[in-house]
């Protein structure tokens, strides 16, 4: 019993990635940001007690950042601005450094308290760290079965 409910919580959460990834290709043809938008690198981690979200901002302040949470995601977002030579005449040789606005959703997939979320930005790393909490939602509960009463008097 226990594998095809593991089975059913993979299914469930492989089908959760795959409208995720269906709603961001929807969502490139109706942007307004560009095509080819610079995006931060990121890690999801689960430990016992938490799950931390680890995005690589270097340069950012956390002015420049904004987080939101809508129920089970988590949307990390911002503008990375190129400093530039003050001079007129510039011509780029080469240009790897990403810049432009960003847009990262995270799905969490643990029971975590999203209320009792904190952030925090250090060495160019933001740490986006939520509590976890126990899933009361597959523990086994016995429900109390009512009858109705039984009218007396009638023999």
């Amino acid at each position: 019993m226990a594998a095809k409910f593991a089975s059913l919580q993979l299914i469930s959460r492989f089908q959760a990635e795959l409208d995720r990834l269906f709603q961001e290709a929807v969502a490139i043809g109706d942007s307004q940001l560009p095509v080819g938008e610079w995006q931060p690198a990121l890690d999801v981690v689960e430990t016992p007690a938490s799950v931390l979200i680890l995005a690589e901002v270097p340069g950012f302040r956390a002015a420049d950042l904004a987080i939101e949470v809508r129920g089970t995601r988590v949307l990390l977002s911002g503008v990375k601005s190129t400093a530039l030579p003050t001079s007129q005449r510039i011509k780029f040789h080469c240009m790897e450094r990403g810049h432009g606005r960003f847009l990262r959703e995270i799905q969490i997939f643990s029971p975590v308290n999203t209320h009792r979320g904190t952030a925090r930005i250090e060495n160019g790393l933001l740490t986006i760290e939520f509590p976890k909490i126990q899933d009361k939602r597959q523990e086994a509960r016995v429900l109390r079965i009512e009858e109705p009463e039984e009218e007396g008097g009638e023999a």
